[in-house]
């Protein structure tokens, strides 16, 4: 059996176009984020440049405001502050193109071998414990958002900046969505033994 409906590949055609959108983003721009991760690795940084806001609470002293811009720049630990600076731009695009990714595949196995083939459980075992993983990616975000606001904000504490950053960061639809596809492979799975009880009746 295999599964011809628009729904599918139009689903399919969407994501391809946003999946190769992010691949070619994270491409082009993950290089320049590793250029300058090397630069500050073995280089010897002063200071590192991040998105801090418009309305933020006093600045610590060694750090300041760039004129009329949400850019704040920093002096303290320069060396890991560039580094965990340059992974804060890129790291929201990865986990949304990992998720993509998963999720091409499945729907290329479905549409090319119908939704009872034997490989397809495994891949929607990837794809659901991907978004049941989100909590474990917010947490990663969080600890580096935190590590560079406790750099620049007076009287800021670490726990509270991971307790905010982490907040902001967590998706608990993906979680619900990832629990959800685990339901479907199940359900696929009981599928496929009763397609192949079947098969062996004939």
């Amino acid at each position: 059996m295999t599964v011809h409906s628009w729904v599918v590949g139009a689903t399919r055609l969407v994501a391809k176009f946003y999946f190769w959108f992010l691949a070619i983003f994270l491409g082009i721009f993950g290089l320049l984020v590793i250029e300058k991760i090397g630069v500050a690795l073995f280089g010897d940084p002063s200071s590192y440049v991040f998105t801090l806001g418009w309305d933020h609470p006093p600045l610590a002293g060694s750090a300041r405001m760039i004129e009329d811009s949400p850019l704040v720049v920093g002096h303290d630990s320069p060396r890991l502050g560039s580094v965990l600076a340059e992974l804060q731009q890129i790291l929201p695009a990865v986990y949304p193109a990992v998720i993509i990714g998963l999720a091409l595949r499945a729907l290329d196995r479905a549409r090319d071998e119908g939704t009872f083939s034997d490989g397809l459980p495994r891949r929607l075992a990837w794809l659901g414990w991907a978004l049941i993983a989100q909590p474990a990616w917010a947490l990663f975000v969080a600890l580096c958002i935190a590590y560079l606001r406790v750099q620049v904000l007076a009287g800021s504490t670490f726990g509270d900046e991971v307790n905010s950053a982490f907040t902001g960061s967590l998706a608990w639809p993906a979680v619900g969505a990832g629990v959800g596809v685990l339901v479907l492979r199940s359900i696929i799975i009981e599928g496929i033994g009763l397609r192949r009880d079947l098969d062996g009746t004939v």
